[in-house]
């Protein structure tokens, strides 16, 4: 089922030129850090920095993980100790940091 949501921007106090964008989370590799399988994740163009939830392409997939930077070298890390750190064998691209998070009510 696609959702179709209304967000007033000044309610995330988002500034006017803000590049965002959202995304329905499947799984649950954040769920330690509180986001659940159906919530809506508000997402900004930006550079991450460590410590950041962020929307990635790495090596082909688009993933929502925590992003660490250790020795120079940065990764993914799920907040859910079942799922292993993510390593980039070719790339990791940043495509979004979180901004908000939604939760609807009728799930």
């Amino acid at each position: 089922m696609d959702t179709c949501i209304d967000i007033d921007p000044t309610t995330l106090r988002l500034p006017k030129n803000a590049r965002t964008f959202a995304l329905k989370v499947r799984g649950d590799s954040m769920r330690n850090a509180a986001i659940m399988e159906g919530d809506i994740v508000i997402m900004e163009f930006r550079e991450a920095k460590h410590g950041d939830i962020v929307a990635a392409l790495i090596d082909g997939e688009t993933t929502l993980k925590r992003f660490v930077v250790q020795n120079g070298a940065s990764y993914l890390r799920a907040s859910n100790p079942k799922y292993p750190d993510l390593i980039p064998a070719r790339e990791l691209v940043i495509q979004g940091v979180l901004i908000a998070l939604l939760r609807l009510s009728e799930r």
